[in-house]
């Protein structure tokens, strides 16, 4: 009973489990001293609850979630390693040579998840002294929750929010004043030498040490399996025994780490952002086109893409197989766009209705949200049904077939307990397996499709499915310098999702939400963003909610020489970016590194550092990269680790020293802080590539035109 449940869920950790006997003497156990935190073990409870749920404005994206406890009983976990068995809980420590597994199974059956009535299993340990607590998934404060409540329930991310140099929020978040995130995850890791992972796809609530005594995990089911890893050394240790149970991410084709950039409003439209790209050489490898299948303008404003459908916009894209043909000509690659609603005005829809291919409410019949995007009822593909697969696939063929390598796959998220799929799962054990199984479904397609030679990228997901999406970005920041959703959410968003193992990531460049809960983009924040993103593993644009509103490179002359001067930088940085990406898939380590991870005794100077520690990164572990993540500002506080590094750009020397130094540093609007550490090589392309495609073109310099050269600092 403890296992069969993520048997079902995780397919891809069917061979590691399988090789696991754990009840088996074959391998060695480890001592008690190897895992002092299953020592802080303090109770055990399990029980039931009533979770009401409430949507924010008919849409799945929001929903407001509150626990009514019903029943609960506790016990000590004394015995733990011989086993506890009584009325109401069946609880096993088993240790292993790299890791221990805690199986907890409630025998209570009073629960209905039809009726909002689940089982639980928690755990309560006691908080090491000064210990701090990393990762959860993807959050907007920060890598370090020490003293936060993390809901692992994947929802769309709030909007707005402000916060002090202390951790204060000033502005809460909308719609409910706390911080929601597309992307969590059941995994993090200790500053004391150890790191902690729930299997599942269950909705969990850890409480992190927020009354400074005891952390709990809570698991919505009435089973659960944890499991304890140790680091001694780093804790990317941690993370690769991490991710050599769940998975990791793959590496992109080089073509990936060019820049990507947005083009719509048709066909015309498109290819003139193309021909302005070379001309004005900036590099880029691919154009992205989110209206391939229709768009309107909402207001005078706000222009809306309608997703996706059987066949391209022939209004907006007469022949997108000669757009195709003309793009690949210059070097591009086309992407574009699909997500998992269905709407009623789709082309589409009948079919997927009438056959039952999209998910049901308790009534049996097709559960409709509102979907604000398209201002439209939607139905949610229900990919439990093989058929839905099968039909998925063959209009992704068909739309593929036009030309494109890849698309955003967006969403993943609308998921609500009310709905059925047709396994009989309610929404509730549906909801974190969504985004997993989304993102299965575009990898499988493409695989078969074109091999290896494809790029998709998700926002939302959950345990594993990077395995599946070659490329996570952050959502959908406001256009603004907002600490909680604009520039200054994006590091801890990325860094803090490292510690999940997710190398190959990037927002969109300025922000997405503008002109209705936020500002358009302007100058500052514009330039900023670029500067960032040119040290990201992915460069992409984004036209935003409002297009013509919000700025971009073709703003001004001056915008238009930085973007090309950060473009330049981040094509030549490609075999660098691809390297580390290599290493993310053989050993689980992410690309953009919180600085714990390559340098633990940071924590000394936490809590009182730690927004000046959260906004800056490691990428790979020889470049340090500080931006201005604030309006106005042109100087800020750095942190050197220890060693001697070089700038970047001047080739000034700065050294950490033994422990490392704080340093407040200047940065003008149009540059940026980054370091290599003293006596390490990076490989660039040389010259710098218009593209990394090939071509035929003569006057583009393409990926057989350029050679790998080591520059060293």
């Amino acid at each position: 009973m403890i296992n069969r449940v993520h048997f079902v869920l995780l397919p891809f950790l069917l061979f590691s489990f399988g090789q696991l006997t754990f009840c088996s003497s074959s391998a060695p156990s480890k001592s008690s001293e190897d895992y002092k935190v299953v020592q802080r073990l303090n109770l055990i409870r399990v029980g039931t609850s009533n979770i009401k749920w409430e949507l924010y404005l008919g849409t799945g994206g929001y929903q407001k979630l509150e626990e009514k406890v019903l029943s609960s009983f506790e016990f000590s976990p004394s015995g733990i390693e011989s086993g506890i068995e009584n009325q109401f809980v069946s609880a096993k420590l088993e240790k292993r040579d790299n890791f221990a597994v805690i199986y907890v199974r409630s025998k209570l059956s009073e629960f209905d998840f039809k009726q909002d009535v689940l089982p639980f299993v928690e755990l309560e340990f006691l908080c090491g002294n000064k210990e701090r607590f990393f990762g959860f998934g993807s959050w907007a404060d920060y890598a370090d929750a020490t003293g936060s409540k993390r809901l692992i329930y994947t929802q769309e991310q709030h909007v707005g929010g402000e916060m002090t140099d202390n951790g204060k929020i000033v502005n809460p978040p909308w719609p409910f004043g706390e911080l929601l995130t597309y992307f969590p995850v059941p995994f993090f890791v200790s500053s004391q030498n150890y790191a902690f992972f729930v299997t599942g796809f269950d909705p969990i609530v850890f409480s992190v040490c927020e009354d400074g005594k005891v952390w709990e995990v809570k698991v919505f089911n009435n089973s659960a399996t944890f499991f304890v890893f140790d680091w001694k050394e780093k804790p990317l240790e941690a993370i690769e025994k991490f991710t050599g149970i769940v998975g990791r991410q793959k590496t992109l084709p080089i073509w990936a780490f060019g820049n990507w950039i947005d083009a719509i409003g048709g066909q015309k439209k498109v290819e003139n952002t193309a021909l302005f790209l070379r001309e004005n050489k900036i590099p880029s490898s691919a154009i992205w086109t989110e209206d391939w299948a229709g768009g309107f303008r909402r207001t005078e404003d706000i222009y809306t893409i309608e997703g996706w459908d059987t066949e391209p916009s022939y209004e907006l894209y007469p022949d997108i197989k000669s757009l195709s043909s003309k793009l690949q000509s210059l070097g591009f690659r086309f992407l574009g766009y699909f997500h998992h609603f269905v709407g009623k005005n789709k082309k589409a829809f009948s079919y997927f209705q009438q056959n039952e291919l999209l998910l049901k409410g308790k009534d049996g019949k097709t559960k409709f949200v509102f979907f604000i995007p398209e201002a439209q009822d939607v139905g949610l593909l229900d990919l439990e049904n093989p058929k839905t697969w099968e039909a998925m696939k063959s209009i992704m063929k068909s739309v593929a077939s036009l030309g494109f390598s890849g698309w955003m796959a967006d969403f993943g998220e609308w998921v609500t307990p009310d709905m059925i799929s047709f396994s009989g799962k309610t929404g509730w054990q549906l909801h974190n397996l969504y985004p997993y199984l989304w993102a299965k479904l575009n990898r499988e397609f493409w695989e078969e499709f074109s091999q290896s030679d494809f790029v998709f990228f998700s926002r939302s997901g959950f345990t594993g499915s990077w395995v599946f999406s070659p490329v996570v970005w952050q959502g959908d920041q406001n256009t603004s310098f907002e600490r909680l959703d604009g520039l200054g959410s994006v590091i801890p968003l990325i860094t803090s999702l490292g510690f999940s193992g997710v190398h190959s990531v990037g927002p969109d460049i300025a922000g997405y939400t503008s002109g209705v809960l936020s500002p358009n983009s302007d100058k500052e924040l514009y330039i900023r963003w670029t500067s960032l993103c040119a040290f990201l593993p992915i460069f992409r644009t984004h036209h935003g909610v409002t297009p013509e509103k919000n700025w971009r490179f073709t703003k001004d002359d001056e915008t238009l020489s930085i973007f090309r001067k950060y473009a330049q930088i981040h094509i030549k940085l490609a075999p660098f970016l691809f390297g580390i990406a290599k290493e993310g898939e053989q050993k689980g380590y992410p690309a953009v590194r919180h600085i714990f991870l390559e340098y633990p005794d940071v924590v000394q100077f936490i809590p009182e550092k730690l927004e000046v520690i959260e906004q800056e990164f490691l990428l790979g572990a020889k470049i340090l990269v500080a931006p201005i993540v604030k309006r106005g500002e042109t100087k800020r506080e750095v942190f050197i680790p220890p060693g001697k590094w070089v700038d970047f750009f001047s080739q000034k020397e700065f050294d950490g020293e033994q422990k490392g130094k704080f340093l407040e540093v200047e940065i003008p609007l149009g540059e940026i802080f980054v370091l290599v550490k003293k006596g390490e090589c990076i490989e660039i392309f040389d010259p710098v590539p218009d593209t990394l495609n090939q071509t035929q073109n003569p006057e583009i310099i393409g990926i057989d035109d350029v050679q790998i050269k080591k520059v060293c600092f």
